[in-house]
């Protein structure tokens, strides 16, 4: 206990490679306020995985060295390093134990244990002296500070976890697993005993007339959720809403049940610096993908007692960063009215008495920009051929000129330059040349990425720190004191919004109430 207690209460600094996990342990230890511990432990870290990702963010199937420890260690440190993960792993097999048996069974003095656990201590401490020079170097030691404190203020989000309702999420729980097997029963009368099964779903669907044009690579007929979307058959609806219930009930709602096991809260796993373009991932589980036309599953997480939840959301953050990266003018004039650029478009596109579905297709057209989508990719998503589509695609580019010259750029300099994209955070992404369209998306997605952990930043130095819960996507959700809700989400709002050059970056703060999943409920028809 005395070191454990020396590392927590003294000004000691730190260094841990994936410092959340080890902190977040560490914390547990101590008979000591669980957030506010985790919190200090993470500001006074530095965290090895982080310099990595600022000097290389590929992964190793990238082309990247990868950000685990013992591949780092492999190419900056010693390559002969003892590999004390598969040696400690061979311990266990020989003694007849799983892995997890095995870290609970085995001798805490056995020389392999302490092998495996000194090595990553010894390694996380030379890899340090390597990447920070390189970070330095690199001129990235602002971007790392930032990086670091995102991490501590996502930290303790994690530590702080979110409330969820039991007995709801138990009532859900029992409503998924009906709804599944009703629509496994349905699909069973059509002849799909297994709804998991892509060959007899294909079958079964190819005999009842529907055609099947798309293919998986390996040449099979692909029934993905896209394309039983998009067919108007019994059988197709009966296995898309198996597998969406299956889904639901596996990854969301039982892992949500299962946690609150414990303390009556979830602790998501935020990864602030996740993907090459910096934007941040959630896991166990993965509240970040929830599907956004069920409100079921957000309804299982509530605020504390006494509490309402509330949410800040940036408004078209990507389009404001494009914009602005574009210095569009008809784009920017749009944003500095207080307009909305999917309305702008689609007018500019199609003439002012454009309809809703020429709306989404001209907005479909700006977000494949934005996320690399091309022509056939827009045409699904928006349901219309891909002549309309490539055609509403030109009518874009004649519509914003400035954007088409400033993506031609971005990419000729991916052809015939340095394939680096460099943001104007200084963040660095690889690419290769092949890939140069994705150049566009990268820089785009980046800084709107940098954008929102700055805002996170200013809402932890304005002091509403202690009451968030969750960044998803461009969106922060917290919690207030019930008659305070409405003035703190509108100063939640405020404090996140800004300018980005001549562009206004715009949040919105509104009040959600009883649960996250009271905005999405749909409306009641009377």
């Amino acid at each position: 206990r005395a070191p454990i207690e020396m590392l927590a209460f003294s000004e000691v600094h730190l260094v841990a490679h994936n410092a959340p996990f080890d902190m977040l342990h560490l914390a547990r230890l101590l008979d000591a306020p669980f957030v506010p511990t985790v919190t200090d432990l993470m500001s006074r870290t530095t965290d090895t995985s982080i310099l990595a990702h600022l000097i290389d963010p590929r992964e190793k199937k990238d082309g990247g060295i990868g950000h685990g420890l013992k591949n780092l260690a492999e190419e900056y440190v010693d390559p002969d390093a003892p590999d004390g993960d598969h040696e400690l792993k061979a311990v266990f097999r020989d003694l007849g134990l799983s892995v997890g048996e095995g870290f609970a069974k085995i001798d805490v003095d056995h020389p392999t244990y302490v092998l495996y656990s000194g090595m990553d201590v010894g390694l996380t401490a030379r890899l340090l002296e390597v990447l920070a020079k390189m970070v330095a170097d690199l001129g990235l030691n602002d971007l790392s500070i930032f990086e670091h404190r995102a991490q501590t203020i996502s930290t303790a989000m994690t530590a702080r976890g979110f409330k969820v309702d039991q007995v709801y999420a138990f009532a859900l729980s029992e409503d998924l697993a009906a709804e599944q097997a009703n629509a496994e029963r349905r699909a069973a009368d059509m002849g799909v005993d297994n709804c998991n099964s892509t060959a007899q779903v294909a079958a079964a669907l190819s005999a009842r007339g529907a055609v099947l044009t798309e293919t998986t690579p390996s040449g099979a007929a692909k029934v993905d959720k896209h394309v039983l979307g998009g067919i108007d058959d019994d059988l197709a609806r009966a296995v898309l809403a198996a597998k969406n219930a299956s889904k639901t009930l596996t990854a969301y709602v039982d892992p949500l049940i299962e946690a609150a096991q414990i303390d009556d809260r979830v602790h998501c796993r935020i990864r602030s610096l996740a993907a090459k373009t910096g934007r941040q991932s959630i896991s166990n589980p993965p509240l970040q993908q929830l599907p956004s036309g069920d409100h079921r599953v957000r309804a299982c997480l509530v605020p504390d007692d006494g509490m309402a939840l509330v949410a800040a959301d940036f408004s078209q953050v990507e389009f404001r960063v494009l914009a602005a990266l574009s210095n569009e003018t008809d784009m920017i004039q749009t944003f500095l009215d207080g307009g909305d650029l999917h309305d702008a478009t689609a007018a500019r596109l199609f003439g002012d008495d454009f309809t809703p579905a020429q709306r989404r297709l001209a907005k479909g057209v700006g977000f494949g920009l934005v996320y690399g989508g091309g022509v056939a990719t827009l045409a699904r998503q928006a349901g219309v051929g891909e002549f309309e589509a490539k055609l509403a695609i030109e009518k874009f580019q004649r519509a914003y000129p400035r954007v088409k010259r400033w993506t031609r750029q971005v990419v000729d300099q991916m052809k015939y330059g340095d394939p680096m994209v460099i943001t104007p955070t200084g963040r660095r992404i690889p690419l290769d040349r092949e890939f140069g369209y994705r150049a566009v998306n990268y820089q785009v997605q980046s800084l709107a990425a940098d954008l929102f952990k700055g805002a996170l930043i200013q809402l932890d130095d304005a002091g509403f720190g202690p009451h968030l819960l969750l960044p998803v996507h461009d969106e922060v959700i917290a919690q207030a004191p019930i008659e305070e809700a409405e003035a703190f989400a509108a100063d939640m709002a405020a404090e996140m919004s800004g300018t980005l050059g001549p562009v206004p970056i715009t949040a919105i703060g509104e009040v959600l109430g009883r649960s996250w999943g009271a905005k999405y409920e749909p409306a009641v028809v009377r």
